[in-house]
């Protein structure tokens, strides 16, 4: 990958990939939020939540089926 290339580019207007965009926060808080009310989740989650430490006890270490 190049210095300018993002794991997760930005979508245009028209879904076509922006390379060399990020995606802005809000749009990743956006996508979180409906992930969320999706899943009848209640509460708010952050992008903080995805940050090495929860995110990561969770699909590494956490029992089976919790």
């Amino acid at each position: 990958m190049a210095d300018e290339d993002f794991l997760f580019p930005t979508l245009g207007a028209n879904r076509v990939l922006q390379p060399g965009q990020p995606l802005s926060h809000d749009t990743v808080q956006k996508w979180i939020d409906e992930a969320v009310v999706g899943a009848g989740i209640h509460g708010t989650f952050s992008t903080h939540c995805y940050h090495c430490g929860g995110a990561q006890y969770w699909f590494m270490f956490a029992p089976i089926g919790q």
